[in-house]
């Protein structure tokens, strides 16, 4: 996986008039891990007519045991040039910590949103959520108030938080259990919850059914392709959403023609300036998140 990015990364355009502020600290504490696992970056327009932006906050994927927030570099420039601040996060991973703990990474970023956003021209008041692969099982996971509440009862998200974030997932993983890779989740889940207690807190939410019924879901955009090794998990969801009467616009790119698309193939070629689908994938993300803010 690092042999693959360090390909792309390498030759990456990325684009111009974005600003950018790296590695600020947004937690603190014991459960803290300064070096890596805690840090954000914020990508924003050189030129804006607005004093606070519009926010993106985006998690990397890899399985939730590999990647960094450099993954995403240029496609959250991409998103922040078409007007948002984008809070690009880095979070701790398995299995260092299980699941659980990454996901009090993710409410810990919308916590400093919520308390110092303002100071980089954020608008605490207009956040959505974007992730790919594993990544988008964090605000994806974290977004129906009744799982926050039994997660992670002893940290400050209010409910009205969760109902007003769209959130538009990149190739998402989104089923833990079962599914076309259920043999091999099987064996990512001994780091995913370490101890029963972990199991016993996450496994009301592993179907997705269940968790659409229990919680009051955002809108969601999914992106996905004919060639992405996770498509089953998208097109999954969107049974279900369409099911449950949800607004989720789904997404689906035929097999490329001049290159593979491939799993996050919106993460992995928006550094190619010619690689259209990608770079499309990152406008659609724009423009739905527009609708919402």
């Amino acid at each position: 996986m690092a042999r693959g990015d360090a390909q792309h990364l390498k030759t990456q355009v990325l684009p111009k008039g974005v600003n950018q502020i790296k590695d600020i600290l947004y937690k603190d504490g014991k459960d803290a891990s300064p070096e890596t696992g805690n840090l954000l970056d914020i990508y924003k327009p050189e030129k804006t007519g607005e004093s606070l932006l519009p926010v993106i906050v985006d998690f990397h994927g890899g399985g939730l045991y590999y990647g960094s927030k450099e993954n995403n570099l240029c496609r959250d420039m991409i998103l922040a040039s078409q007007g948002f601040a984008v809070v690009n996060a880095n979070y701790r991973l398995v299995p260092q910590v299980s699941f659980p703990q990454q996901l009090s990474d993710a409410i810990s970023v919308l916590s400093w949103i919520r308390n110092h956003g303002a100071e980089y021209g954020l608008d605490a008041q207009r956040v959505c959520m974007t992730g790919d692969s594993a990544g988008q099982s964090l605000p994806y996971t974290h977004a129906p108030p009744t799982a926050l509440q039994n997660l992670l009862p002893g940290l400050v998200c209010s409910r009205q938080d969760s109902q007003c974030m769209p959130l538009a997932g990149t190739s998402g993983m989104y089923r833990v259990e079962g599914g076309v890779h259920a043999t091999a989740l099987s064996y990512y889940e001994r780091g995913y919850f370490q101890t029963p207690h972990d199991r016993i807190m996450i496994n009301p939410y592993l179907d997705l059914d269940r968790l659409v019924v229990d919680g009051n879901i955002p809108p969601m955009l999914l992106i996905t392709s004919f060639e992405d090794s996770l498509a089953d998990n998208s097109l999954e969801l969107a049974r279900i959403l369409q099911y449950r009467h949800k607004n989720h616009p789904l997404h689906i790119c035929p097999k490329g023609n001049e290159r593979a698309l491939g799993h996050v193939f919106g993460i992995t070629q928006a550094g190619d300036p010619a690689a259209t689908e990608a770079q499309q994938a990152a406008t659609d993300i724009s423009r739905f998140f527009k609708q919402y803010i």
